[in-house]
């Protein structure tokens, strides 16, 4: 099998909602404003609507973010808008590819939008849309994790995304590694808005209509084209997959406001190796087809010019139906067919459903000129389902036993609660020192779990433009349920625990610029780590999508440490934004055994440059280029996988080799038609313009040696993977 391409995501823009407070008078909601964000502040500027309104603000009037007050405590916070994301090359438009730009990030591979930070799986990621978590935001998801190949959200109905990378304060539910908090858009208009768009990832478009209570109602779907065009993207088979979102916001009283939000997707792709290609990687047929969907409302109620709470509830759902047959059986031609024929012999089958319904309140309080209190509790009820079976097990590539090992059924059906309270306070001492510190309370009633989790951060301005920042905190998280059900002994899983310890300095930072510096160490333990294989943990286990799924059984015995320091700079000259940053990490991972070895993701230095140029109102380029240290991977056992005629790793060289480095040139190009009021975006470019091979990884080629024999020419049967190769991206975007 050549090396193939997967799809790419949409992105999404972000809204910030703005309470303004006047003083000795009602507070007001603008919820019609055209928003500026400015590091951690919104400053609304009001619509032709809401001048009414605003009128009667006299004087010293406050502006707060959707986020809450209390968010102003020091922490990493990245900022991306949905106009440069749209127009940066190499990204298709989709967020995720962009956070890649910011320090800490780094990616699987070209194929997938996983966002990898400071080490840390995709699992450990927590998605925020309009303040609504999503549990998985991806299409074409794998069990037990948040990537996948394409985003539910179209770019152009996101306004922004902030992405806190380390130290964020207690408000946010537990996750070991980021907070990715997106924005949908809120134009502000008081006519109606819709833009149609067409390119590489599908076609879709969106509308946002102002509704006479003075709120708005957006609604968008997207689906993809590739099937109209094509059976084979590069993985055997093309995904197809549609997704819709719909959001509405209401100001029902000077004091309370409602919004509502729903996201849906659907997705499947049926993936089927050629019999008759020698070259073949992969011997298992999938058949994937999911749904998931997150509904939620969100009312929040101002209190006093000081106060105001917010009340979210939500649901969400999610559905996958994988079936897998193998092309051979234990690496050999299955009785009663030839080496080129269809004869399947089922090995794997999933039928799973997730549930979430959620209660959450947040109360936000500033007390004088210096002291902000945050606190609030959640609680939920998760819902499982599934019905998983493995009956012949597998020749795993973990052993050498050509027995068939780790044979599995498993159907959980049941609902189990997790409760969380916190406490968030932010103390401001005159104009420059912020002092914050709070924690978080949390249970899980499968396996009677209890976590206490502080956390603590200060900043202190040395000048206007200067300032240094530390933060601490602890986190825990649950494994995925598709873990922790799969076999008994897994039920005694412990939360995995991080602690973040993170310390910086902003060297520069204006409206116009921004200069940092920051170094960070994450200590992971009670990671989970296979019992039968002591090297082996989930953080070097290879991705399984269209191959056939692993699971082992394990506890709580893993460890883990991930520290770095990285340099970030950006800069808007004139018409041209510019923005680097280059770091260098470790990323090291234990198993039973407690030896720290490289985890999968482990990229010693990062590099990343990109530019993006506006030379009036009818053109615009970009650029961005990458380099990285070469991906780890773990050697093949060469003598007894040509014995074998199937792929076995050495795992006693677990991640132990490394690749050439990454190193990869994208560039787009835009032109703007007007036509009255519309406007026709066209854009081209290509990714990897320079067509450089970058090593991905080594696949075993078994039908090689199911009908050969490779002992005398070992290399025969395993062959070099790249990732993408010169590729190009086009499309068009109405917006009328």
């Amino acid at each position: 099998m050549t090396r193939h391409y997967r799809i790419y995501p949409l992105l999404m823009l972000s809204f910030y909602t703005t309470v303004i407070l006047a003083q000795n008078s009602s507070p007001l909601l603008a919820s019609n404003t055209n928003s500026v964000k400015r590091d951690t502040e919104t400053v609304s500027i009001p619509s032709a609507s809401s001048v009414a309104a605003i009128a009667i603000v006299r004087t010293n009037v406050q502006i707060r973010a959707d986020s809450a007050p209390a968010r102003e405590t020091p922490g990493t916070n990245y900022h991306a808008r949905s106009s440069d994301i749209l127009s940066s090359a190499g990204t298709y438009g989709d967020f995720s590819r962009y956070l890649q730009l910011f320090p800490g990030v780094v990616f699987n591979s070209d194929e997938s939008d996983d966002v990898l930070v400071r080490g840390g799986n995709p699992i450990e990621n927590l998605y925020l849309v309009d303040g609504i978590e999503v549990p998985n935001i991806n299409h074409m998801s794998t069990p037990g994790t948040t990537g996948g190949l394409v985003s539910m959200i179209d770019t152009a109905t996101v306004q922004g995304v902030d992405f806190r990378t380390g130290g964020y304060d207690a408000s946010y539910e537990e996750r070991l590694s980021s907070v990715v908090d997106i924005h949908t858009r809120e134009s502000g208009t008081i006519r109606r808005h819709s833009e149609m768009d067409a390119g590489f990832v599908g076609a879709g478009g969106f509308t946002e209509i102002p509704l006479s209570s003075g709120g708005t109602l957006l609604v968008a779907a997207h689906r993809s084209l590739l099937n109209l065009f094509t059976n084979d993207i590069g993985l055997n088979g093309v995904p197809v997959y549609t997704n819709g979102l719909i959001r509405g916001r209401w100001s029902l009283t000077s004091s309370d406001d409602v919004s509502v939000l729903s996201l849906s997707g659907l997705d499947s792709i049926n993936i089927t190796p050629n019999p008759r290609d020698n070259a073949e990687t992969g011997t298992i047929q999938t058949q994937y087809s999911g749904w998931r969907t997150t509904n939620g409302l969100r009312w929040r109620h101002v209190y006093s010019p000081s106060s105001f709470g917010i009340v979210t509830a939500s649901d969400s759902e999610q559905h996958q139906n994988i079936q897998q047959q193998d092309q051979l059986i234990n690496n050999k031609i299955p009785q009663g067919g030839g080496f080129n024929s269809d004869v399947l012999t089922p090995v794997y089958s999933e039928l799973t459903d997730d549930g979430i319904t959620s209660l959450k309140f947040d109360e936000y309080l500033t007390v004088g000129k210096h002291l902000d209190l945050t606190a609030g509790g959640v609680s939920r009820v998760v819902r499982v389902n599934y019905a998983v079976t493995q009956p012949l097990g597998q020749q795993t590539p973990f052993s050498s036993d050509p027995a068939r090992s780790d044979a599995t059924s498993f159907y959980p059906h049941f609902a189990t609660n997790e409760n969380g309270a916190y406490g968030q306070v932010t103390f401001k001492f005159a104009d420059r020192w912020i002092l914050g510190g709070g924690g978080r309370l949390q249970t899980f009633s499968f396996g009677g779990h209890i976590t206490a989790t502080p956390r603590a951060s200060t900043s202190f301005q040395l000048s206007k433009h200067t300032e240094l920042h530390a933060s601490f905190g602890e986190y825990a998280q649950m494994p995925p349920f598709i873990y922790l059900t799969a076999f008994p002994q897994n039920h005694f899983l412990n939360p995995i625990r991080a602690r973040h310890i993170v310390a910086g300095i902003d060297l520069f930072t204006s409206d116009r610029t921004k200069l940092s510096i920051e170094g960070y160490q994450k200590n992971y333990h009670d990671y989970p780590a296979s019992t039968e294989y002591p090297t082996l943990s989930l953080a070097n286990m290879v991705d399984t999508f269209g191959q056939e799924s692993v699971w082992l059984p394990m506890s709580s015995v893993g460890q883990g440490l991930t520290r770095g320091i990285e340099l970030y700079a950006e800069k808007r000259v004139g018409s041209f934004l510019g923005q680097a940053n280059i770091a260098y990490s470790r990323s090291l991972f234990s198993g039973a055994d407690r030896i720290m070895r490289p985890g999968n993701f482990d990229l010693p230095l990062v590099f990343n440059c990109a530019g993006i140029y506006r030379p009036g109102s009818r053109y615009e380029a970009s650029f961005r280029y990458e380099y990285t240290s070469g991906r780890p991977y773990t050697p093949f056992q060469l003598v007894e996988s040509t014995e074998q005629h199937r792929p076995i790793y050495d795992l006693t060289e677990i991640n132990a080799l490394r690749a050439s480095a990454y190193s990869r040139l994208d560039f787009q190009a835009g032109r703007i038609f007007h036509f009255g009021e519309t406007q026709l975006i066209a854009y081209g470019g290509l990714e990897n313009a320079l067509d450089r091979q970058n090593f991905l990884g080594y696949a075993w080629m078994p039908r090689i040696g199911a009908m050969f024999d490779c002992l005398t020419r070992a290399d025969h049967c395993q062959q070099e993977q790249y990732q993408m190769g010169l590729f190009p991206n086009f499309g068009a975007r109405v917006v009328f």
